[in-house]
């Protein structure tokens, strides 16, 4: 199996920019609200995003690259 560095792995992107919306939300109510009443819809469209990048991702993620 072969490895990538976190970097490039687009399920780790999916996370980062999910956590950013959430810290989006402590600083911007209106966001926090409307995250808020469309909760489901987000959370299912999360969800199939992360089963479609887990389809089509086979790599292993390492931390730190070894070097080859």
């Amino acid at each position: 199996m072969t490895t990538k560095n976190i970097f490039q792995s687009k399920t780790a992107a999916l996370a980062l920019i999910t956590t950013l919306a959430g810290v989006a939300g402590q600083f911007y109510p209106s966001l926090a609200e409307w995250v808020a009443s469309n909760s489901a819809t987000i959370l299912t469209g999360l969800g199939l995003v992360a089963i479609v990048l887990r389809l089509v991702t086979k790599d292993k993620i390492t931390l730190f690259p070894q070097a080859k």
